[in-house]
């Protein structure tokens, strides 16, 4: 059963942490102590107890007050664990899992700003040059691949958010329905013959701004199965799953909401 989960940097106001998440990973711990750690460009981690309260408590009060609680709770010296500490944040930081604050707030506004520039005409491009549901889908498959290949996943969910912004829109009811399904069936049918390679990540966000464009809310879910860990990425509008199975979804616990 999952416990808790974190994403960017430390709640933590007592001081400013040394370490954060990076804006595309998410941190998940488990019932029995253990944690996952979910990178959203596709590669998802194990991490096992004494791992995931090093991180944890790196996290909320940094790399010494992780080690003495550490020490702490498994009754070993401070200086062994804070060696084994740096090594095994150094491995985070390699792996791309964890950076250092001050790197993070460098990282990110440039690239968002481009990622403005240049997903913001296409999106408005798309939604007024393109009628047709299937060619609509399409285009939109197409940039969210591209928008994830160059944007990664925090950057690019931010940009289509703002795009979609001037759409109202309105919780679905029932009446609904028939909408919702045929955004759905564009979205798979456009899918199937793809030119890309579009991954469940690419086709629920197809559907989140088809949905948009047709004045529902919707949210951008991701989910996790811990055993074996896998995730899965799909649209929600009101009670409907859309761009996988209702059946398949249901197998996996939320982590996130977009």
């Amino acid at each position: 059963m999952i416990t808790s989960i974190q994403s960017g940097p430390s709640r933590s106001t007592d001081h400013e942490p040394a370490f954060s998440l990076p804006p595309d990973v998410i941190f998940v711990t488990v019932e029995d102590g253990s944690a996952r750690l979910l990178d959203m460009a596709g590669r998802f981690h194990a991490v096992p107890p004494v791992g995931a309260l090093m991180l944890q408590e790196t996290l909320a009060r940094g790399p010494e007050g992780a080690a003495n609680r550490v020490a702490r709770e498994y009754d070993v010296e401070p200086r062994q664990v804070q060696n084994d500490l740096a090594v095994f944040l150094r491995e985070l930081e390699d792996r791309g899992l964890l950076c250092r604050q001050r790197n993070r707030q460098r990282w990110r506004r440039p690239a968002t700003g481009l990622a403005r520039l240049f997903l913001r005409p296409a999106l408005a491009a798309i939604h007024r040059m393109l009628r047709s549901p299937e060619p609509k889908a399409r285009a939109l498959l197409g940039l969210a691949r591209i928008s994830f290949a160059l944007f990664g996943w925090t950057r690019t969910i931010a940009v289509w958010k703002e795009a979609h912004a001037r759409f109202p829109s309105r919780p679905p009811c029932e009446s609904d329905e028939q909408t919702v399904r045929a955004v759905d069936q564009a979205v798979r049918a456009a899918a199937a013959g793809h030119l890309f390679e579009v991954e469940c990540k690419e086709r629920g966000l197809c559907c989140w701004a088809l949905a948009r464009a047709a004045g529902l809310d919707a949210a951008l879910v991701v989910g996790i199965d811990l055993f074996p860990l896998t995730g899965h990425c799909w649209c929600e509008v009101g009670q409907w799953a859309l761009s996988d199975d209702q059946d398949r979804c249901a197998y996996y616990s939320p982590v996130g909401r977009w």
